[in-house]
């Protein structure tokens, strides 16, 4: 059976305002991130130049580029296709086990537009018994700003794939959670049981208020 439109079908993706900044291309998979280079003893000569996401163990390389601290972004002087670690993975503890993760994506406001709301547009590619919990500028907050609660398993991490069941928050971002000069988000996957529990992002994009609400704050108020 066939479906026939009699017009062309269009689809427009949700926008709110202009985009501050971006991270990442939105192709539903993790494959333009870093990608570390494979531990030796794991090597796969068929993938050493194209698909290198599908080399085993990668997870593992976290640990070793980030032994004690956790990721930081740094829009306008990190590369995404660098400093953006393909998957938001656990930390080996030695024989001890494994920690949850934060990763930091540090960027400037000139001036926030007070009594409006911004837009975090966050595009995972593949979830495995994670959680994201995300806050602004306040990393030890007890109630975080956002939370995905559990996601699924897909287990593409495991499966030394670059991307599973896709989902797409946005989240309202309040002025008051951000300030003149520097802001930080701080991006959580809060369970840490195992070593294949983690993210991988597709694609996150941070816009300012739409038109109709700076159009709303200029008016004057009525008598």
């Amino acid at each position: 059976d066939s479906i026939e439109l009699d017009d062309d079908l269009v689809y427009e993706p949700p926008r709110n305002g202009t985009t501050l900044w971006e991270i990442g291309i939105p192709d539903r998979t993790a494959a333009e991130f870093f990608i570390p280079d494979v531990d030796p003893k794991y090597v796969n000569p068929l993938y050493l130049t194209q698909d290198r996401f599908r080399q085993y163990g990668l997870w593992e390389k976290y640990s070793v580029l980030y032994p004690t601290t956790d990721l930081v972004f740094t829009v306008n002087n990190s590369t995404y296709q660098k400093d953006w670690f393909y998957a938001q993975v656990t930390r080996k503890l030695g024989d001890n086990g494994y920690n949850s993760t934060t990763w930091q994506i540090r960027f400037n406001l000139d001036s926030v537009e007070q009594g409006t709301t911004y837009k975090l547009r966050v595009a995972l590619a593949s979830t495995t018994g994670a959680e994201l919990q995300i806050r602004f500028n306040n990393q030890s907050a007890e109630i975080p700003h956002f939370t995905t609660g559990g996601m699924y398993k897909d287990n593409a991490i495991a499966r030394h794939g670059i991307h599973g069941l896709y989902l797409l928050f946005n989240v309202d971002v309040k002025s008051d959670w951000l300030k003149d000069g520097e802001n930080t988000i701080f991006l959580s996957q809060v369970r840490g049981e195992g070593p294949f529990q983690g993210i991988m992002y597709d694609y996150i994009r941070f816009e300012a208020p739409s038109r109709q609400q700076r159009t709303k704050e200029q008016m004057p108020e009525k008598n």
